[in-house]
């Protein structure tokens, strides 16, 4: 599961067709790793590039159902740009 907390193209619209009016992209999600664990499966999380090899093999390897959770920082809102890129461009 790849998080970053928002409705991202949907918040990337917003910044760009409506500065100053961004409403309802910002998402409350459970623990998706936790929630994994809780069914019986197993569950990560990630936040750096580096880590998430390794879990991924500690996923496979645990041959359960699995979610690896992929924490992301909103701000990249793409892979070449950022919300505040967006917001600086108007």
């Amino acid at each position: 599961v790849v998080n970053n907390g928002i409705y991202g193209t949907i918040r990337m619209h917003q910044e760009r067709e409506y500065p100053g009016r961004v409403v309802a992209t910002e998402l409350k999600n459970p623990d998706f790793a936790a929630l994994a664990r809780a069914y019986g499966g197993h569950g990560e999380t990630v936040e750096k590039t580096a880590d998430f090899a390794p879990a991924f093999e500690r996923a496979r390897a645990s041959c359960k159902p699995a979610i690896v959770e992929i924490r992301l920082d909103p701000e990249a809102i793409t892979p070449t740009r950022t919300i505040t890129q967006i917001r600086q461009k108007l």
